[in-house]
């Protein structure tokens, strides 16, 4: 009996071409060429699975089923889950799992099929209302996102996570000119679209920039791209020309506004209407969760069609679905934000088990309440990056294309362009798209370069009401230009300020506008006509404002923000009580959500209140101490360039306030710059003021991690023209300090004369307990011969130093190199290299390299004696040989090793190690060797006791082990952790077993003590050990593990973890996406307070966990702006 031709077609056909395993969407039918070939020209890879087996042998056989070639007993699988569901002779997957794995299936696949006409609808609907930027004044007509948009760079932390290596593989795969940004951030770039359109891309990420910088437009893009190859669009087809982009996924991209959202949420629950729709799910608050939001927004953009909550489901159970969050940033009220946040992890929660292929994409500006999403582990944070040359000229290119530019005229632009933008003022304004554009405009319509920011949005909006004007599109302007310049600056104050409050999202309806103008042109001459005039202006013409949503709004959010400054400086009086400038931009600089507002303020004051700044910054700073917010705006306004014109001296003091106490660390954890990155200065904003200070910091400062900051930023802020390192060399002496900071500052490329005996001398000086000599001699790029210096550098190694040595050849780097072959199993000798002059030491290790014997664990001893004795002939006593002994297997006799060698260090390695095995039962014999050993000695113990002692030697021995493990320093602790990890994973080292000692509390171990067990522990000994380090996470700490995320994730309990365990934990933690909220405690004010006063003691995102609850508490005492402006009378005479 085989399957029917009628049984075949009715299969596919209820299969949709799809895996019926859930979750998966493999189609089952692949166009293309090759060997298995339909009359289609489909590749079929489908596979008819049976669901009770075809024999006694098959899996899930039933001898009274009869019909196991009928429709009943079949489903389509792809060969993978046809391989799963079959293995261990069908043992996982009962008959009725499957036979409800193939209903649930063609129900949903029947639910899909009838979903298409309604999906297409709202596609087809969001194609053609997202077409166009948002911001469409700069001398275009309705441009579409394809004719404007350029990838603009995305970076993210060097941390190994798995966003890391993608963006580096593309990087490698497709560079571009992102040196630089590379060189002052520290980050991996690349392109955003080559990141998020990439056929490896998966999981979600948040899409961090400031103002202008084209957050918004990305997403755009990225949707529209997804639409146009849903509907077999031939547009935005230069994406899919990128071979990654073209295998990427298809989804079904959902674009919301979080803005409206926030509104709608707040809306429907405050609605009677709306109570019923209450349940569980939405929390005690009543709040209506996103899902609910999709699915008013889906049915709202799909004309007569219906769609249901259930049908959510069934496109996210059977569709690959971006989500889209838009304008975190601009919901204001920070309570509302957190909110919304909180709502954006639950959904992500209650979606990812039941959705196929779900990608979450979030844009905000920086500082948005973000740490609960970055913390989760599920949303890894890409920072958007400035413009690169290149991708400017490509901008510039299409911005001439779509303006319609004669040829002649488009050579002038591009010409003018680029003679200008090494200006450092241009090189600034030109960093973001949206300035980009407005600065292209005013190149073309009146060869003009602003100065600073503020400049170039007043200049821009001038040029566009002459415009207006001058071609009698607004007949208004002409009468009462000065009356529609001052109802913008009063609508920017008004939408901005409702939005702070809490009751708007940025928009005004028609009803509300009209009475709006009215009231606000109330005793103004023919108020009645002229209100009414205006409405018109603004409502049929538009002018600066658009409509969405049936709604007025401003075209982005900056142009809003810029109007509500300008309104703010009309009408503050120069001197006042409570109402003049003075005041106004104090209280602008105590609120986050103005900031861009304050920015736009401040660059229309005169040159001599921008002088007196410094100490509007001083009293604010006052108030909000210890958050940065003042070190952010000052550092923000220098790269306006508001600055401009001021001497040398004025603009030291700014960069001083920005740097000065905990200031250089908080800028190197990215919590003053305003894109979340490491702080740097543009050349004449700063620049050359941040080199000074960081020079006498590094001078006068001895605490490590300030040092450490300075020199990164040092580093990062220099030009080749500033001889850093010259100048690091003339402050030479001979201490461990200055060898640090030299190491930093890459100060030890190509050494000649007195500089090598100097660099000899500071290198004996140097035992710091944290880092290796080695590991700073290959950060500062030493590659000389030196043959002390190699001889220390062989002490290292052989004390346990155990670093990679990637990059240039160097003796270095071959010295690395040969140790860890020795260190990491790999007995494969490093490839040989001309490195030009190398020691003799050197030679050695190369020649024993190359000739040294292979073994494995069926060597035999006279193998094992050859290959023992090459390392000891090169490395002689310590680590090295330690190590190589100990893995030594079994059936090797070490004691008569020890007797044979002609090498005395291997004579004393392997008696060592021989008694080490003959004393596996030998408590007292343990202890005695954990309390006398020193150095590699110690380290070695401590391993073999782990690996060789018995269960209750270890038992017996712990308060001694506990004392040894104390002993270390941090690079030694983190030597074994690796060693044991190492160990542990090669299978050739047995698992502890130490569940029962753990379980009835008979050993106390210290956390250092815990953290080396946990390396070999079975599963079932881990399973008891989470509260035993939850307990002793501060002394863990303290030890320096080499990864702290493994940690904390180890401590894991019930209980959250306490936040104050973490101090001291910096180092181990330098990365983001481990600190969950919901495993650690809350943080205190007075613990946040702590925290940014000393940001050199804790992990970096704690420092910004500190800056955000210290900022929320803030938020909910200081009044709305709008109330102080009404208190203070900003806006009233008399």
């Amino acid at each position: 009996m085989s399957i029917s031709v009628t049984t075949r077609k009715s299969l596919w056909a209820r299969s949709h071409n799809e895996c019926a395993y859930p979750t998966c969407l493999q189609e089952l039918t692949i166009d293309g060429e090759g060997s298995e070939l339909g009359r289609a020209g489909a590749r079929i890879i489908g596979e008819e699975a049976h669901i009770r087996g075809q024999s006694a042998e098959g899996p899930r056989y039933d001898p009274d089923y009869a019909a196991v070639d009928g429709l009943e007993n079949l489903m389509l699988m792809c060969p993978t889950h046809h391989s799963i569901i079959d293995a261990k002779a069908g043992a996982d997957y009962s008959v009725e799992t499957l036979l409800r794995m193939k209903a649930d299936h063609e129900q949903q696949q029947h639910q899909r099929a009838k979903l298409q006409s309604a999906l297409n609808a709202y596609l087809g609907d969001r194609f053609a209302s997202e077409n166009t930027v948002q911001f469409q004044q700069a001398e275009l007509r309705g441009p579409t996102i394809e004719s404007m948009f350029v990838d603009v760079p995305v970076g993210s932390q060097r941390d190994g996570s798995p966003l890391a290596r993608l963006l580096e593989q593309i990087s490698k795969e497709a560079p571009g000119d992102t040196n630089e940004i590379e060189r002052s951030t520290g980050y991996v770039v690349t392109g955003a679209t080559q990141a998020l359109l990439h056929s490896e891309w998966a999981g979600n990420a948040i899409l961090v920039g400031g103002p202008g910088q084209g957050k918004s437009t990305l997403l755009q893009y990225i949707c529209q791209f997804h639409r146009a190859r849903r509907l077999n669009e031939t547009t935005y087809s230069a994406g899919q020309s990128v071979p990654s982009h073209s295998e990427s996924t298809v989804r079904f991209p959902i674009r919301i506004d979080l803005r409206r959202y926030a509104q709608w949420a707040r809306q429907s629950t405050s609605d009677k209407k709306q109570k019923k729709l209450r349940n569980a799910e939405h929390g005690d608050s009543g709040w209506l969760n996103l899902e609910n939001y999709l699915v008013d927004h889906i049915a709202s953009r799909i004309g007569l069609h219906s769609f249901s909550a259930k049908d959510l489901v069934v496109l996210l159970a059977t569709e690959p679905v971006l989500l889209a969050l838009d304008g975190l940033d601009e919901v204001a009220n920070l309570e509302t934000r957190a909110r919304v946040v909180e709502e954006i992890i639950r959904m992500h929660g209650r979606l990812k088990a039941d959705a196929a292929d779900l990608v979450i994409l979030v844009a905000t500006r920086p500082g948005s309440s973000l740490r609960p999403l970055t913390s989760s582990g599920a949303f890894p944070v890409l920072h958007l990056q400035r413009l690169t040359e290149g991708l400017r000229l490509q901008y510039l290119r299409q911005w001439v294309e779509v303006a319609q530019i004669s040829p002649e005229a488009a050579s002038r632009l591009q010409s003018t362009f680029m003679d200008s933008q090494h200006v450092p003022h241009i090189n600034e304004l030109a960093s973001y798209p949206m300035q980009l554009a407005i600065l292209l405009h005013l190149l073309q319509r009146r060869q003009m370069l602003p100065q600073q920011r503020t400049e170039l949005y007043g200049e821009y909006l001038k040029t566009f009401l002459d415009r207006e004007q001058t071609e009698d599109k607004e007949p208004l302007l002409k009468a009462q230009r000065r009356v529609v310049e001052d109802t913008h600056a009063y609508l920017g104050w008004y939408l901005q300020s409702k939005a702070e409050e809490g009751r708007s999202a940025g928009s005004i309806t028609r009803r509300e506008l009209r009475d709006l103008l009215r009231n606000y042109l109330a005793g103004q001459p023919e108020e009645q006509q002229l209100a009414d005039d205006l409405y018109s202006a603004l409502t049929d013409r538009v002018l600066c404002l658009v409509e969405r949503e049936d709604a007025f709004e401003f075209e982005v959010q900056s142009l809003r923000e810029y109007f509500a400054a300008l309104h703010l400086y009309d009408n503050l009086s120069p001197r006042g009580e409570g109402n003049s400038r003075d005041d106004g931009l104090n209280a602008l600089l105590e609120r986050p959500y103005w900031a861009n507002t304050c920015r736009f303020f401040i660059g229309m004051l005169a040159k001599g209140e921008i002088r007196a700044l410094i100490g509007n910054f001083f009293t604010v700073d006052k108030k909000v101490a210890p958050r940065p917010l003042l070190r952010s705006m000052a550092a923000t306004l220098l790269n306006d360039r508001v600055y401009d014109g001021l001497t040398n001296t004025e603009i030291q003091e700014v960069v001083d306030f920005v740097f000065e106490g905990p200031g250089i660390i908080l800028a190197e954890d990215g919590a003053i710059d305003s894109a979340s990155g490491p702080l740097r200065f543009g050349e004449r904003a700063g620049r050359a003021q941040a080199i000074t200070h960081l020079k006498l910091r590094l001078e006068n400062n001895k605490d490590v991690e300030v040092r450490r900051a300075a020199a990164a930023s040092l580093l990062a802020h220099s030009n080749p023209s500033d001889n850093i390192t010259s100048w690091w060399w003339e402050k030479y002496e001979p201490t461990a300090n200055w060898f640090d900071v030299a190491a930093r500052l890459r100060a030890f490329t190509a050494l000649r004369g007195e500089r090598i005996s100097k660099l000899r001398a500071a290198i004996k000086t140097h035992d710091e307990p944290n880092q290796w000599t080695a590991e700073l001699l290959l950060l500062g790029g030493y590659s000389g011969s030196d043959v002390d210096t190699t001889e220390l550098i062989r002490g290292d190694l052989n004390e346990g130093c155990f670093i990679s040595a990637r990059g240039s050849d160097t003796e270095l780097t071959s010295l690395i190199q040969s140790a860890n072959t020795v260190l990491s199993d790999n007995q494969m000798p490093p490839q040989e290299s001309d490195i030009g002059p190398r020691s003799p030491f050197a030679i050695l290790a190369s020649e024993v390299a190359g000739s040294i014997p292979t073994v494995t664990a069926a060597s035999s001893s006279t193998e094992w004696e050859q290959y023992l004795g090459s390392i000891a002939k090169v490395w002689g006593k310590g680590w090295i040989l330690g190590r190589a002994v100990a893995k030594a297997p079994k059936s090797i006799d070490l004691s008569i090793v020890s007797v044979h060698a002609s090498s005395p260090e291997l004579k004393e390695a392997a008696s060592v190690e021989a008694s080490y095995r003959e004393h596996r039962n030998d408590p007292g014999w343990w202890a005695v060797q954990l309390s006398v050993s020193e150095g590699p000695d110690l380290m070695l113990c401590i391993i073999s006791v782990l690996e060789k002692a018995s269960t209750a030697t270890i038992m017996s021995v712990a308060s001694g082990f506990n004392d040894a493990a104390h002993k270390l320093t941090p690079k030694q602790f983190r030597a074994i952790e690796s060693a044991l990890r190492q160990d542990g994973s090669s299978l050739r080292v047995p698992t502890l077993d130490l569940q029962d000692a753990f379980r009835l509390h008979r050993v106390e171990f210290s956390g250092r003590a815990l953290w080396l067990i946990w390396q070999l522990a079975s599963e079932a000994t881990r399973s008891r050990m989470p509260s035993y380090l939850e307990a002793e996470l501060s002394d863990l700490f303290l030890a320096g593990p080499s990864d702290g995320r493994p940690v904390v994730l180890a401590a894991h309990t019930t209980r959250k973890l306490k936040v104050e365990s973490f101090r001291n934990a910096r180092r181990s933690l330098p990365g983001e996406g481990w600190a969950d909220p919901s495993q650690i405690t809350s943080m205190t004010i007075k613990v946040a307070t702590c925290v940014l006063e000393s940001p050199g003691m804790w992990p970096a995102e704690l420092v910004l966990a500190a800056i955000e609850r210290l900022s929320m508490q803030a938020a909910s005492r200081v009044p709305s702006l709008a109330a102080i402006a009404a208190k203070h009378r900003w806006f009233y005479s008399g």
